[in-house]
C-alpha cells in the first residue's frame, strides 16, 4: 500500500537543455485502502429548504472579475444556497460526452463545480477569498474518486474559513462521485492570469510576409 510523492514540472521548450525546471504541482499520492461509505447524501434534489440563486448572468459577472472561460466550461446550469452552503448542478458540454469515460472526472466538469463560489462573491456581504478580483485553487486535501465517467454533477461547497472549502459531489441519481475535504484558493492578479501570453507559449500567431513570386 503506502504512498508515493508527485511533483509536476515544466521548462521552455526553447531554452534548450540548461533550462530552469519550474515546479507547479507537489502532492501524495496514497493507494486505495476499504473506505466506509461518504458521509453526504445529495440524493433530495433541489437541496430541501435550499433557495434558488440566479445564475443567469453569473459568467458576464465572472468575466467582469478577471475569469475567462470558454463555452464547454461554461457548464453551472443552476445554484441554491443554505446556510454557508452553496449547491450546484454542473452538466457536461453534450460535444465533450464522449470524453468523460477518459478520466475519473472530466476536467471541465471539476472546474464548473467552483464556478458556483461566483454566488458568494457576488454578494455585498461577500468577504470571499480575492476580494473583486480572480482567486485560484492552490492547495487540495483528501481527494477521493468514488466513481468515474459522469457528465452530470450535483454539488455541495462547504466554507471552513474564507478562503477553504469542501467539496461533495454526486452523479444525477445522486450517487456518490467525488468528495475533497479541504481545497484552498488563492488570489491572483489578473496581470498575472495573462502574464505569459505570447511568451514562449505553445500556440502563437506571427505574420510572416511570402517572398515575391515574380
Amino acid at each position: 500500500m503506502g504512498s508515493r510523492s508527485v511533483r509536476v514540472h515544466s521548462r521552455p521548450e526553447s531554452g534548450g537543455a540548461g533550462a530552469e525546471w519550474v515546479l507547479h504541482a507537489d502532492g501524495v499520492l496514497g493507494a486505495g485502502s476499504a473506505q466506509a461509505a461518504p458521509a453526504f447524501d445529495l440524493s433530495a434534489w433541489p437541496p430541501p429548504g435550499a433557495a434558488r440563486v440566479d445564475v443567469t448572468d453569473l459568467y458576464d459577472q465572472l468575466s467582469e472579475r478577471g475569469y475567462g472561460y470558454g463555452p464547454v466550461f461554461q457548464r453551472l446550469k443552476a445554484a441554491w444556497t443554505a446556510g454557508t452552503d452553496i449547491f450546484a448542478e454542473v452538466e457536461l458540454d453534450d460535444s465533450a460526452h464522449a470524453d468523460a469515460a477518459r478520466f475519473g472526472l472530466h476536467p471541465a466538469l471539476l472546474d464548473s463545480t467552483m464556478h458556483a463560489l461566483g454566488v458568494r462573491a457576488a454578494a455585498p456581504e461577500s468577504d470571499a477569498a480575492g476580494g473583486d478580483g480572480p482567486a485560484l485553487p492552490f492547495f487540495w486535501k483528501d481527494i477521493r474518486l468514488h466513481a468515474s465517467g459522469a457528465t452530470t454533477l450535483r454539488v455541495r461547497l462547504s466554507g471552513s474559513s474564507d478562503d477553504t472549502v469542501s467539496l461533495a459531489m454526486a452523479d444525477a441519481t445522486g450517487a456518490p462521485v467525488l468528495s475533497v475535504d479541504g481545497l484552498t484558493f488563492r488570489p491572483v492578479s489578473v496581470g498575472q492570469l495573462g502574464g505569459s501570453a505570447g511568451v514562449g507559449g505553445l500556440h502563437e500567431v506571427v505574420w510572416r510576409p511570402l517572398g515575391s513570386s515574380a
